[in-house]
């Protein structure tokens, strides 16, 4: 097969490169789709402010005039200042089950970054920690979340074929939600919920949507400072979180969000979960209108499933007594919706403290993704 690569320009290149995989997919029992509108507005330079702060090129693969693959090449400015040097990012990768597909998309990402000046490329990421990332390496038979990794087995063996190596791994955890408090969470309400509270932490009860909406601003300045050290994470402009505010907080359920404040009303920790919507995802093709709105309102209102997203610490907080209050929160609001199984999203396979305590429950399957790297040479 003959492989032609182009750069995306213009809106009909676009609607190509964001609806591959939708036709790649298709009758696949774990693909999700995104919704389509949200993906041409992410995918759009004059939409999304990362494209200010980044290099940025949209590749389709093409065998004569059909489209068989694409992928995404990023040079983050801001990750260039963090790190010292600069790194080359793929993320959004799709192929028919073609090694030259992979070949010339990641061939032609590779010249343009040593041409560019960096030192290795790494994916699949995207701009930052709240897009995408890992490519999935186990647990192919089971449901991600909306904003979890899926892909074809046979992704992860055309990537290596073309030299990329294992940089880090994630691990997404089902499992069974105890409906008896287990001990841990005995001991944090007895023992540490009290010493927490006298040394003036506080969880927020009885949040709503305008109530999170009032620590917004402190919740991304927690968000950035608790994440900063993690591999892949890269500073945000206000822009991007406005951008990313936009994009998600609509979906935020107040009742599955623990905030954790401390003496003087300044937020210290932060838990996020949400109502699996995977299902109604489906169910929506990527599609808004007509029924796709009434497809996530009825996710809200029926499921068994809730999905973590984020929890985060301020670094100069106590974390032993504010991870525990919020676990104790969450536990609460998880027993209250009568919830039968919690999905995590990426833990860093290196956080073995986190990992550990949800081995500690009724495991139902684990999802490996993995972010690969490849040195470049003569860069």
């Amino acid at each position: 097969m003959e492989i032609t690569v182009i750069e995306v320009h213009g809106t009909s290149d676009l609607k190509r490169w964001v609806e591959l995989p939708n036709a790649l997919y298709r009758d696949d029992a774990n693909y999700i789709p995104q919704i389509l509108r949200e993906e041409r507005d992410f995918f759009s330079p004059a939409k999304n402010p990362s494209f200010k702060i980044s290099k940025t090129k949209l590749l389709l693969a093409r065998s004569g005039e059909r489209v068989v693959g694409r992928i995404c090449g990023i040079i983050h400015s801001l990750e260039t200042r963090k790190l010292g040097y600069m790194r080359g990012r793929f993320g959004w990768f799709e192929s028919v089950e073609d090694p030259d597909v992979a070949t010339a998309l990641m061939g032609y990402l590779e010249k343009w970054f040593i041409a560019e000046g960096c030192q290795e490329m790494t994916g699949p990421h995207g701009f930052g920690d709240l897009d995408p990332e890992g490519m999935l390496v186990e647990g192919f038979d089971a449901l991600p979340t909306i904003a979890g990794s899926y892909n074809k087995p046979f992704y992860p063996v055309m990537i290596e074929a073309f030299g990329f190596k294992k940089d880090v791994d994630y691990i997404e955890t089902r499992f069974e939600f105890p409906m008896e408090m287990p001990s841990l969470f005995q001991m944090f309400a007895k023992k540490v919920l009290p010493a927490a509270e006298a040394e003036g932490y506080r969880l927020l009860e009885g949040l709503t949507k305008k109530g999170i909406k009032e620590y917004s601003g402190q919740f991304w300045d927690l968000l950035e400072a608790s994440f900063e050290h993690l591999y892949g994470v890269t500073p945000l402009t206000d822009d991007q979180k406005a951008f990313y505010e936009k994009k998600y907080f609509g979906f935020i359920d107040p009742r599955f969000m623990q905030l954790v404040v401390d003496g003087s009303g300044r937020l210290q920790g932060f838990f996020l979960g949400l109502p699996s919507l995977s299902r109604s995802f489906q169910r929506m093709g990527g599609r808004l209108y007509p029924f796709g709105f009434f497809h996530i309102l009825r996710g809200f209102k029926h499921f068994d499933t809730v999905d973590f997203y984020f929890a985060g610490v301020h670094p100069q907080a106590d974390v032993k007594r504010i991870l525990p209050m919020m676990a104790l929160g969450m536990w609460r609001a998880l027993k209250a919706a009568n919830v039968r199984y919690v999905e995590t999203n990426r833990e860093l396979e290196t956080n073995t403290t986190v990992v550990n305590i949800w081995s500690r429950f009724g495991v139902v399957n684990r999802r490996r993704t993995r972010v690969f790297r490849k040195s470049l040479k003569g860069a």
